[in-house]
């Protein structure tokens, strides 16, 4: 797929408005941390091949590779042949094909459509996997995975706008918007990845169908009854954002963040009537970490979730098929949440 290069300057508009934006709206000590190196990668590589940068690989663009749960599978034997390299695809190969199974083969016929949906190229991945003729990658399955517990716990759910908060490079925009032109996705981050984000979407959907924030910059109010477009937010565009939302999407990235940031957040999740919640959560949360360290102050945990989403009630969660389980426990669970 041939792609257009982005212009690097709204990078640099994008980043000095967000250190004049309150503190709220402004990235925590894990992202504060972990920007430098995806900037300097922006910068020196180029955004075209994004999904092979380093500090992408590290912050945004999850794969299968380095998973040792999956190592520990395969119970040694590849190594003592001299070939970890060749364990390590295999494994990767072999859960990417459960992941895959349990997305296709568990999704009900009603709802979102999510059937056919196949991942670009854009980005250059280092890692993604063919099945019956469509791409995956890591990221993809997780959101698949995901999207199908979400229709088997709420067969009724009418969903045609979408918020996503910490939407690493689109990947759930790609999937929606694929399968129905009329859901509206709103995905809010903080540059620099909604910068790629904008310019992955647009060059996976185009122009005509998502607003990157050299356009949505200027939208005041962002009333989502009249948006006919999905649309890359920064954060600190929150609060001109009117309407009503169908189902609001976090993984993870809540749990990169500090509690009166998710506070924060959850106080326009809410004020914007949100009717469901799909929160992906690891058990323990991210590690405890100081200035310049890749962590957190206070880990953030499955009853603080819930503590802070107050106003909505657990209908559902699960690790074994649709998050990622562990002997003794699990490592992330998938919640679905639904407005009292």
């Amino acid at each position: 797929m041939r792609t257009e290069a982005p212009d690097l300057a709204m990078l640099d508009e994008m980043l000095a408005e967000m250190e004049r934006a309150p503190e709220l709206y402004r990235p925590t000590n894990f992202w504060q941390t972990g920007l430098r190196g995806i900037v300097t990668d922006l910068r020196s590589r180029g955004v075209e091949d994004f999904r092979s940068h380093p500090s992408a690989r590290t912050m945004y663009v999850p794969t299968y590779t380095g998973d040792s749960r999956l190592l520990r599978l395969a119970g040694g034997s590849l190594r003592r042949l001299g070939q970890p390299g060749l364990a390590s695809r295999v494994l990767n190969h072999q859960q990417a094909s459960f992941d895959h199974a349990v997305a296709t083969g568990l999704d009900p016929d009603h709802g979102l459509k999510l059937r056919g949906a196949s991942e670009s190229t854009v980005g250059r991945p280092v890692e993604q996997f063919t099945f019956d003729g469509l791409r995956y990658s890591r990221s993809f399955l997780n959101y698949l995975r995901g999207l199908v517990f979400f229709k088997r716990v709420v067969p009724d759910a009418e969903v045609r706008r979408v918020l996503e908060i910490g939407g690493g490079y689109g990947t759930l925009g790609e999937i929606l918007l694929q399968g129905d032109e009329a859901i509206t996705y709103v995905d809010v981050d903080i540059p620099p990845v909604g910068f790629v984000a904008g310019w992955y979407l647009q060059q996976v959907l185009g122009r005509a169908r998502v607003a990157a924030w050299d356009e949505t910059r200027n939208w005041k109010p962002i009333d989502l009854a009249t948006v006919d477009r999905s649309a890359v937010l920064c954060p600190w565009q929150l609060p001109d954002v009117t309407g009503q939302v169908d189902l609001f999407v976090n993984f993870i990235s809540f749990q990169e963040m500090e509690h009166d940031v998710i506070e924060n957040y959850f106080r326009h999740v809410d004020r914007l009537g949100a009717r469901w919640v799909l929160l992906r959560n690891s058990v323990a949360g991210k590690p405890v970490g100081g200035p310049g360290e890749l962590g957190v102050r206070k880990p953030v945990q499955r009853g603080e979730y819930l503590d802070i989403f107050s106003g909505y009630e657990l209908v559902a969660s699960d690790y074994r098929l649709f998050g990622h389980s562990q002997e003794g426990g699990f490592t992330s669970e998938v919640m679905v949440l639904a407005r009292r």
